[in-house]
């Protein structure tokens, strides 16, 4: 493993999820049970896939906010509405991607997302009170 891939991996790590509560997420699971494998997990997902720059971190995390709405993983959807705002995304332009859902996942996942968007904002403040 490189000191480059490394880097890369803890950069694009801090950018994403910056300020968000980790510690009961996938990374932290995974080293609880392996902690080499969940290194290299991390140097994969985050390193080399999360870091490529064919698609903008936001239109990524966009991608991500879909594809974890129709799947109703709400963990990982917390986690990546967070990191979506992170990288720039507007919260007009996550509620958007969560309504696209309706479409391929029904009414109960798009308003699961809606209801995790909602709560996402509010832990950072920025739902109005």
């Amino acid at each position: 493993m490189s000191d480059d891939l490394k880097e890369k991996t803890r950069k694009t790590a801090d950018l994403l999820f910056r300020g968000v509560d980790t510690s009961e997420g996938g990374y932290a699971l995974w080293r609880q049970f392996d902690k080499e494998l969940a290194k290299e997990i991390s140097m994969f997902y985050t390193g080399r896939l999360y870091s490529r720059e064919v698609l903008s971190q936001k239109q990524r995390e966009l991608c991500v906010v879909a594809a974890l709405t129709v799947l109703n993983r709400a963990d990982e959807l917390r986690l990546h509405i967070h990191a979506a705002r992170n990288v720039g995304a507007t919260k007009e332009e996550i509620a958007e991607v969560i309504f696209q859902m309706l479409v391929y996942g029904g009414a109960p996942v798009m308003v699961e997302g809606l209801k995790m968007a909602k709560r996402v904002l509010q832990e950072r403040g920025e739902w109005p009170a």
